[in-house]
């Protein structure tokens, strides 16, 4: 009878076993740092990898030039547009016939000082043409240079929401997926050379409604882009370019 009952709950362990595979949470599969949280430090955002849940702390210092003359209302309003931007990441997706849920939680303040800040409204220039974050080019998570830029004529007269959460993926680990062809039309040379060292993403890898081309929806496989770039501390590119002699790599979400 003892034999019986051993037997038994040697199967019964067994099999629970084999209906557990391995890797079978996000955590085990994509957690590579030690310690509850990477990231952080001088770095505006950190992550947690729990189980099924990836987590991100985010901690804008916004910087409004002193020349726009802005009321305090109109920078609560941006500071409130830009925070629901960044907060279009969170959701449940499914990766690889699993769900994760993302967090994002989000700490704005702000600041006097431009070098005090890491989101910065500031006047259009030359130096700064677009919106960006140019430190994400050396992406790594513990990054103190994740610095976003958002030059613009009159803040008063913008919606800042599609923007900030484009430019918060560049933040998070993800390159562009457009082509930088666009910022040199009128210039064929530099068009071309453009073309060349950071093209466009294929269609099948970057719609044109997806987040890093336009701005607008957020799939799944960004999200597991996102769970790469943390793995291997690397930024995450949508197809080769230049960048990769930076330490970029094509994400291995895209691999067969």
């Amino acid at each position: 009878m003892k034999k019986t009952a051993a037997l038994l709950l040697a199967l019964a362990l067994l099999l629970a076993c084999l209906t557990v595979p391995a890797g079978a949470s996000f955590e085990s599969e994509y957690k590579s740092y030690k310690g509850e949280w990477a990231g952080g430090g001088r770095s505006p955002i950190k992550m947690k990898l729990e189980g099924d849940t990836l987590t991100f702390d985010y901690s804008p210092v916004f910087y409004f030039s002193k020349k726009f003359g802005l009321a305090e209302e109109d920078k609560a309003r941006i500071i409130a547009e830009c925070v629901a931007g960044f907060r279009r990441w969170a959701g449940v997706y499914e990766i690889n016939g699993r769900e994760l849920t993302v967090v994002v939680d989000v700490h704005p303040s702000e600041a006097g000082s431009l070098l005090a800040s890491n989101v910065r409204v500031i006047p259009d220039n030359s130096l700064i043409p677009n919106a960006m974050v140019p430190g994400c080019l050396l992406w790594w998570p513990s990054s103190p240079f994740l610095a976003m830029y958002r030059p613009m004529d009159d803040p008063r007269r913008r919606n800042f929401e599609s923007t900030a959460m484009h430019e918060f993926g560049h933040v998070l680990g993800l390159f562009d997926a457009y082509g930088y062809r666009s910022h040199f039309y009128g210039v064929p040379f530099l068009a071309d050379l453009a073309d060349r060292l950071l093209p466009e993403a294929p269609p099948d890898r970057a719609p044109r409604d997806s987040v890093m081309y336009s701005g607008r929806d957020i799939r799944p496989k960004e999200i597991e882009m996102l769970l790469w770039a943390w793995k291997h501390r690397r930024l995450q590119l949508y197809t080769k370019s230049v960048l990769t002699w930076l330490g970029a790599e094509v994400s291995p979400a895209f691999s067969e």
